[in-house]
């Protein structure tokens, strides 16, 4: 979808902000998995480091889209885990909470016990932009400001890293929207997986079919030496 060229946001659709905003979701899911893990003492300036690094994310890869649609008039599939972590910047951003309390509430979302939060949030190897997997409390990440062809870049290479498959498996539990029809961005959502699959599908034939033309090709080129050997070994069992 992403290209060189400038991307024309009136061809920006529900699919597209469907699949950055999952695409977000796998980012926070694999941002929870790393720091959890991460025995760094959790210091004030650690948590407060961490507040900026996450609203960084939020503002590269969901409020642009989230406004985006907006103004088309269209509501965007929100996962559950998405759902709540807007809702914490949200008080975060009203002061209804400290950003101490944000860092303990993230964290709080989930059970370190949970077996889901990797697949069902199809968490992958690698991600651009990846400070969670550093010291980002001290080595001090110029984090940058992306277009939205970077994060169709990105989003693109987080799907090609699923196995194939992957996308017809249930996906993010995704309650019912604050506006709009629940029903519709469910089916929308599904409609957005189910092209995914099918441009690889598609993506896979066409591989496939380029190496069987050039085994084919290969193999042709092989016909005049084979015939000239065959040619020569009768040639030479003649007495």
């Amino acid at each position: 979808m992403s290209n060189s060229s400038k991307y024309d946001l009136t061809e920006f659709t529900i699919l597209d902000a469907t699949n950055i905003l999952e695409y977000a979701t796998s980012r926070f899911a694999a941002i929870w998995i790393a720091c959890d893990r991460s025995h760094v003492p959790r210091s004030l300036a650690y948590k407060a480091s961490f507040v900026r690094h996450l609203q960084w994310e939020v503002d590269s890869f969901v409020f642009p889209y989230i406004n985006i649609c907006m103004v088309f008039n269209t509501h965007p599939t929100m996962t559950d885990l998405l759902r709540s972590i807007l809702g914490r910047f949200s008080r975060l951003q009203t002061r209804n909470i400290t950003g101490e309390q944000f860092y303990a509430k993230f964290f709080a979302h989930r059970s370190p016990h949970d077996p889901e939060l990797r697949s069902t949030h199809r968490v992958v190897l690698k991600y651009a932009h990846d400070w969670w997997k550093d010291r980002f409390d001290t080595l001090g990440f110029a984090l940058p400001s992306l277009d939205v062809n970077e994060v169709l870049d990105m989003m693109a290479d987080h799907f090609e890293q699923l196995p194939m498959g992957a996308m017809l498996l249930p996906g993010p539990a995704v309650a019912g929207q604050v506006e709009g029809d629940p029903l519709l961005n469910q089916i929308l959502a599904v409609k957005a997986r189910v092209q995914h699959l099918s441009n690889s599908l598609e993506k896979m034939l066409q591989e496939k079919t380029m190496m069987a033309t050039a085994a084919a090709s290969s193999m042709s080129k092989l016909e005049g030496p084979m015939d000239e050997l065959e040619e020569a070994l009768l040639t030479s069992r003649q007495p």
